[in-house]
């Protein structure tokens, strides 16, 4: 009697628990899809917007050396030409050209006899010629992007293009919207684009995958872009614990998880979250004396690894922290953290100091340096223990700026503008904000150890430094005879690189 009933049961059991992992596993691919898609939307937005800044910054330079005349190369000239490298952010060099020959550089001076423009790759409506992989005027085996109107040329660092591009995206970058398509650079195999067609943020399917396209506003190039590994949607965990939810709590759960998860996919809300489970870690990379490469501090580095194993990029994380509000909570994750870790070394160390990098949000937030104060006597520590390190990102009033670095200052905290040369940190910045140091980025000091003092610009930011009495650290520093190089040209300087040490765990910062 029992039998039809409990048969009944069963089965009406096992459809639910089938109708359910269906819908679910369904709801969770359209989920898990969709998300991906509007990722790899938001990074390839990302890419344009440098890409932008990168080529906007280029023709403004090169309007600027045509503004004047000139087929001599007199020194004046090529103060002139440094002076607009110096700057810039992206740039690496810039050049006088005269019936297409360079003859006038900002990292050599004359050139004599002249050296011939390389063919150009790409030229635009505006008849502004573009070479990828150009040789660079008067540095020996180096290479740049180089771009060309009129009687002016300027030299970038094509990795400039790519710094703030999430490693789990895979693109290709296109010179024009419309057929033929040339590829600027791509991450992956070469995509069949021939008669293809582009139209901002519409998707194209290639080789049976979807990519998000963004174009620029202002200039001609575009992005094709998608998460990598992302085809074998059915290959991923996730999936496998949507169909097993689905299974034990039926329908609604499998709705209710899909809500959860389209809900939580953002980068800002997998870095929130990634804080609150144990993804985030710091490493810590030695700042040595360069003149006797002792040890005199460190500087504190955020590093995420996300779920998957994948690590994440600084720069892209950073840059959701800031676009979505939250990089105050971030910073003091990072306090808490570097003196929870080094606390009691620090005790022992009282000259040491650990450099921590903060927006210029958290130095402008009245609450900021309250907060700080508090924690080091919370680890009976002084200011002088926890340098802070300025990745300006914003365009803060340098007014306001300059009297929060000052407040910090007076509390007994160095203020170090980080990657000087790349972000808002001209000499006139500099000279406002009144701070005790700069780090020079190690791209914008490479190559200057093949290089004859006469002929970089790195003697010129050592003897600023001095007139504005600010300390100097180089950063990058991977090779002996780069060591050497700037320990003449700066023998108080102190230095990081990995000819020193790579980042390290805590407990290993002050092993043997």
């Amino acid at each position: 009697m029992l039998r039809k009933p409990l048969a009944r049961t069963v089965m009406s059991m096992a459809c639910g628990a089938v109708i359910a992992v269906v819908l679910a596993l369904t709801i969770g691919e359209w989920t898990v899809r969709r998300q991906q898609n509007a990722d790899a939307g938001e990074m390839a937005e990302a890419y344009i917007a440098r890409s932008d800044a990168i080529s906007t910054e280029a023709a403004t330079a090169l309007a600027e050396i045509n503004e004047t005349a000139d087929n001599t190369c007199p020194m004046v000239e090529v103060a002139r030409l440094r002076r607009i490298v110096l700057d810039s952010r992206y740039l690496k060099s810039a050049a006088r050209v005269r019936n297409g020959e360079i003859y006038c550089s900002s990292t050599v001076g004359l050139i004599d006899p002249p050296v011939p423009l390389p063919p150009a790759d790409v030229t635009s409506g505006g008849g502004r010629r573009l070479s990828f992989n150009a040789p660079q005027a008067g540095v020996p085996g180096a290479r740049a992007l180089l771009l060309q109107a009129g009687g002016a040329a300027v030299g970038l660092n094509g990795q400039a293009y790519l710094d703030a591009v999430d490693p789990r995206l895979e693109f290709t970058v296109v010179t024009s919207r419309q057929a033929p398509l040339r590829t600027f650079t791509s991450s992956g195999p070469r995509l069949p684009l021939d008669g293809v067609t582009l139209r901002p943020g519409e998707p194209v399917e290639l080789d049976d995958r979807r990519f998000e396209v963004r174009c620029s506003d202002v200039h001609a190039n575009c992005i094709l872009a998608a998460l990598r590994g992302s085809a074998s949607i059915f290959q991923s965990p996730m999936m496998l614990e949507f169909g097993v939810f689905g299974l034990l709590i039926g329908l609604s759960g499998g709705f209710a998880a899909s809500v959860f998860i389209t809900r939580s996919k953002s980068l800002g809300k997998q870095l929130r979250m990634a804080m609150r489970s144990g993804q985030l870690k710091i490493v810590y990379q030695p700042i040595v004396r360069l003149s006797d490469r002792r040890q005199v501090g460190a500087e504190a580095l955020l590093r995420w690894t996300d779920a998957t194993g994948k690590p994440v990029s600084p720069d892209a994380f950073i840059s959701a922290a800031e676009h979505e509000g939250f990089i105050g909570q971030i910073t003091r994750f990072v306090v808490n953290r570097v003196l929870e870790e080094l606390g009691p070394e620090l005790r022992r160390r009282p000259a040491f100091q650990v450099t921590i990098n903060v927006a210029a949000s958290d130095i402008l937030d009245n609450a900021f340096l309250p907060f700080l104060g508090a924690r080091l006597q919370e680890a009976a520590l002084s200011a002088g223990s926890i340098g802070l390190e300025l990745t300006e990102r914003t365009t803060a009033n340098s007014r306001e700026l300059g009297k929060a670095i000052a407040r910090l200052r007076e509390a007994g905290h160095k203020v170090y503008i980080d990657d000087f040369g790349t972000d808002y940190s001209s000499l006139s910045y500099l000279s406002r904000l009144r701070v005790d140091a700069i780090k020079i980025n190690r791209t914008f000091m490479q190559a200057l150890h093949d290089q004859s003092e006469e002929d970089t610009i790195a003697p010129q930011i050592v003897a600023m430094a001095e007139v504005l009495g600010l300390n100097i650290v180089i950063e990058g520093i991977e090779e002996e005879q780069q060591a050497a190089y700037f320990l003449t040209l700066a023998p108080k300087a102190m230095a990081q690189g990995w000819l020193f040490s790579k980042p390290v765990e805590a407990g290993r910062l002050f092993a043997g």
